[in-house]
């Protein structure tokens, strides 16, 4: 390897270990205790993950071809269930305990609506269910919405998930 090479590698690594430790940082600061989060700390971690599960729902209305939309499909299933994993590991506000773990269970049954809804397609004729639809609807997509909205009205600045339709 050359002294180019050598020093994409050395970076790349850099790079890495940066991105590790600040989201070490980050679980430590929020998930690291039982001490409930601050609503500040609280509101960031559910924009994150708002914005994480949100991406990922663009991304399906963006596909070329129905394999490459189950693709993303499992891509967004696996990004959802982590979403409420990450969720899940912080101490919400006292005041928010009943709103969070309904958020964490929705977000966990969105995952696992996206994935079915793949895996179906993937089944003996089944292919042609997503043919010709301008959207995906899941009742724990409105469900997420309806908590978000919950949340917002106890003073956590969080915008409800899009509609993502294809054109």
């Amino acid at each position: 390897m050359g002294k180019r090479g050598t020093w994409l590698v050395i970076a790349a690594v850099a790079v890495a270990t940066a991105v590790a430790i600040g989201v070490g940082v980050v679980g430590f600061a929020l998930g690291g205790s039982d001490q409930p989060s601050s609503s500040a700390e609280y509101e960031a971690v559910v924009v994150q993950t708002r914005d994480r599960v949100d991406f990922v729902l663009g991304r399906l209305s963006t596909a070329q071809s129905l394999e490459e939309l189950l693709t993303r499909m499992d891509e967004a299933a696996k990004t959802i269930d982590a979403s409420a994993g990450d969720l899940d590991e912080v101490t919400p506000p006292e005041a928010l305990e009943d709103e969070h773990g309904r958020l964490v269970s929705q977000l966990e049954a969105l995952s696992a609506d996206v994935q079915g809804t793949a895996s179906q397609a993937r089944e003996p004729g089944f292919e042609d269910i997503l043919l010709g639809a301008t959207g995906l609807n899941f009742p724990s997509w409105d469900a997420i919405n309806a908590i978000l909205g919950e949340l917002q009205e106890q003073g956590i600045d969080v915008q409800p998930l899009s509609r993502h339709a294809t054109t």
